[in-house]
């Protein structure tokens, strides 16, 4: 029996060896709480691209150290129940395939909820009896609804890092809720010499595609604004050097063989804006009467020379007649004179 099991510990020390040198990459897997029937479903996917291997950490430490692979830096995490995956797949996209592949179970009495649990509200199937009990004791609001369990409210009955109690346990079982999502789930890997835990790789692969997309987008505008040359940015450069220098030219009116069209394309609908503002029809006959009258014009101000001697002769007759007032006046002041001396004898007569 001891002999058997030294040859048993020496194959197994072999083999692991061999495929340490064969595959590049080495992950480190936990075990806790995972089903044996998804062990053998992985394997059967990851056929001919990845190996993997259940064993005893200390066989799995001796293997790995007399590989040719520097793996010092993965002792700290060859501890507990482990499984070693070798393979040919990026870490970070073997890391995604296995979380992919998982499975959801019931809930167990003493398990940790790895997030929060949830009972919906609404009509549970179940009838009275049992059940009732189990769900109250899970801390459920119930409400008869007819010949079934109804849940009033929502509730959160194990939160994350939580152990689950019977109880709980117990009310999910009853309800057919199965929240604890079994994986298995690498905790670190090595590549060239490179350690990745697994924290790391649990990134969302389209949300990264996504970024590193919209990094080139940004990095490729801000290469054509400065006008920096590159294979992806000259043919852009070139294409926007050469509007810009056709629009300078159609702005100046420069012709040539790539902007005569342009030029005249703008001139005929500087015409049409043009001809919009104008009317259609000139009157002609307004312009022809004021072309004749302007002679007629031109000719009264001899006749007003002519007349301007007899105007100013008659004026004088109105000039003389304003001065013969002033000359009466003498004569009006002696028949004041006379008047006075009328008077005179009528008072003497009085007397």
């Amino acid at each position: 029996m001891t002999s058997h099991t030294k040859k048993w510990k020496a194959a197994q020390v072999q083999e692991l060896q061999q495929l340490a040198d064969q595959y590049p990459i080495i992950s480190i897997a936990s075990l806790q709480n995972f089903p044996g029937a998804l062990a053998k479903q992985l394997r059967k996917k990851l056929q001919g691209k990845a190996v993997i291997k259940v064993t005893k950490t200390r066989i799995l430490k001796k293997a790995l150290k007399n590989s040719k692979h520097d793996v010092s830096s993965l002792d700290e995490h060859l501890v507990g129940s482990i499984a070693v995956i070798f393979s040919e797949i990026n870490p970070f996209e073997l890391y995604s395939l296995l979380k992919k592949n998982s499975v959801s179970m019931s809930a167990k009495a003493g398990l940790i909820a790895p997030n929060d649990i949830l009972v919906p509200a609404g009509d549970t199937g179940l009838p009275p009896g049992p059940a009732l009990s189990d769900l109250k004791a899970a801390g459920l609001k119930t409400v008869m609804q007819g010949p079934t369990i109804s849940i009033g409210e929502d509730k959160i009955v194990a939160k994350e890092g939580e152990v689950i109690t019977p109880g709980v346990a117990g009310a999910l079982s009853k309800l057919g809720i199965k929240p604890i999502k079994v994986r298995l789930s690498i905790t670190s890997a090595l590549e060239n010499g490179q350690l990745y835990l697994g924290e790391v790789l649990n990134i969302d692969v389209d949300i990264v595609k996504q970024n590193f997309a919209n990094a080139a987008r940004t990095a490729f505008n801000i290469a054509v604004d400065v006008a920096y040359f590159t294979t992806e940015t000259m043919p852009v450069l070139i294409t926007k050097g050469y509007k810009n220098a056709k629009a300078i030219a159609i702005e100046a009116n420069i012709l040539n063989s790539a902007t005569v069209g342009d030029v005249l394309a703008k001139a005929n609908a500087q015409a049409s804006v043009l001809k919009a503002k104008i009317p259609d029809t000139i009157p002609e006959e307004p312009a022809k009467e004021e072309q004749k009258e302007e002679p007629a014009k031109e000719e009264k101000p001899e006749e007003k020379a002519e007349e301007k001697p007899e105007e100013k002769a008659e004026e004088k007759p109105a000039e003389e007649k304003k001065e013969e007032p002033a000359k009466e006046e003498p004569a009006k002041e002696e028949k004041a004179e006379e008047k006075v001396e009328e008077a005179k004898p009528a008072e003497e007569k009085k007397e």
